[in-house]
């Protein structure tokens, strides 16, 4: 499965799904500005689930109804928290992401959404 970690995402936590085998691409690499329309284009052409803590592509993705890989929205919560999150979503939502949900993932739930629910 190959990840686009949004600015808000942190690098640490794009460390440490390198350090998971997986494939990685910030972009704050490429642009720290770059407009959401832009960064789900890219997931796109690329087939990359898009790592982030806003709800921005959320929103966009329902009110427009743009088609995209999958979303991973974590909770904004300590580092440590947040990749013992994330470790609990690659052991029970690895499916969801590669059929393209959007998976939110709260401290004390999870919810998994279809492309336009």
């Amino acid at each position: 499965m190959k990840f686009l970690i949004d600015v808000n995402a942190s690098r640490s936590l794009g460390n440490w799904l390198v350090n998971k085998g997986y494939d990685i691409a910030y972009v704050s690499d490429v642009n720290p500005q770059m407009k959401d329309e832009t960064i789900l284009e890219w997931a796109i052409r690329e087939q990359r689930v898009i790592v982030t803590t806003d709800n921005d592509f959320e929103q966009m993705i329902w009110q427009q109804q743009k088609s995209h890989c999958g979303i991973l929205r974590l909770e904004n919560l300590p580092r440590r928290e947040r990749e013992l999150l994330l470790e609990d979503v690659l052991q029970y939502h690895t499916q969801d992401l590669l059929e393209g949900k959007i998976v939110i993932a709260l401290r004390n739930k999870f919810r998994v959404r279809n492309r336009f629910d």
